[in-house]
């Protein structure tokens, strides 16, 4: 074969060959609940009244959940059975404070809640890269599927692989809230 016809192959190859690295689909949501008051003190006890609740039961300034969705599909070769397609989908939704009368109020207050939201919104990132990483970490594993003698084992050994991702990093999120005292140590508080 000449070294034309070996480019060629190479072209095609690299147009049709799988993507190296795991990057799944992110959607990000965000919505907002409203405070209200006069000073830092009103606010700070509007977000411990209305903020989002934990999975403690306590209200805190901002949340951020998220969900890593997968699927595939596999074939069966003969007596093997390997991974043919993978789909990640991470879904993050945030819930984060919003001052109504912001324009109204004093400037030392304004500039105080700027820094503290931005600390909040930070934090809460935090709490979204740990998904991301979540579902780049299932789709790298997914695609790395070693074959099974069936697809039943494949799939039972996938999903196995996946829950346990993000298991991990579900703890990975409360040490993350537990070392940050949920982001007050980062700034995330007006007091």
């Amino acid at each position: 074969m000449n070294k034309y016809v070996l480019l060629a192959y190479a072209t095609v190859w690299s147009i049709v060959a799988p993507p190296v690295s795991a990057e799944p689909l992110v959607r990000v949501h965000t919505s907002y609940y409203y405070v209200d008051g006069p000073s830092a003190t009103v606010l700070a006890a509007q977000i411990d009244q209305n903020g989002p609740s934990g999975a403690d039961g306590k209200r805190y300034a901002g949340k951020t959940k998220w969900d890593v969705q997968w699927k595939f599909k596999h074939e069966q070769h003969g007596v093997t059975c390997e991974m043919k397609e993978v789909a990640v989908a991470v879904g993050v939704a945030q819930t984060l404070p919003k001052w109504r009368s912001e324009k109204n109020g004093v400037a030392a207050l304004k500039t105080r809640w700027q820094q503290f939201t931005d600390a909040l919104k930070r934090h809460e990132d935090g709490h979204k890269d740990h998904g991301v990483a979540a579902g780049k970490e299932i789709e790298a594993a997914l695609l790395a599927a070693k074959p099974a003698s069936n697809c039943e084992d494949l799939a039972a050994s996938a999903n196995s692989a996946a829950d346990v991702i993000v298991k991990k990093y579900q703890k990975l999120d409360q040490e993350y809230d537990r070392k940050t005292g949920h982001g007050r140590t980062q700034g995330a508080a007006l007091l």
